[in-house]
């Protein structure tokens, strides 16, 4: 199932912007730029939560396929 992004997404404060093959990768610093240290952890916590979170419904969705 693919993913496709429909209309403009704001670009942020963009340092790195490259291709890996047809995908082009922009990596903005919005996370971090004008942030205090605790403001930065908060950030980080939240993106590991996240992504905890969709490679386990991930999993689960594999776990049902194959069932």
């Amino acid at each position: 199932m693919a993913n496709h992004v429909t209309g403009q997404v704001p670009m942020g404060n963009v340092v790195r912007d490259y291709y890996d093959g047809n995908t082009h990768v922009i990596i903005c610093d919005d996370a971090y730029r004008d942030r205090s240290r605790a403001e930065q952890k908060q950030s980080w916590e939240n993106l590991c939560r996240i992504a905890s979170h969709a490679l386990h419904n991930q999993e689960i969705m594999n776990q049902d396929d194959k069932a």
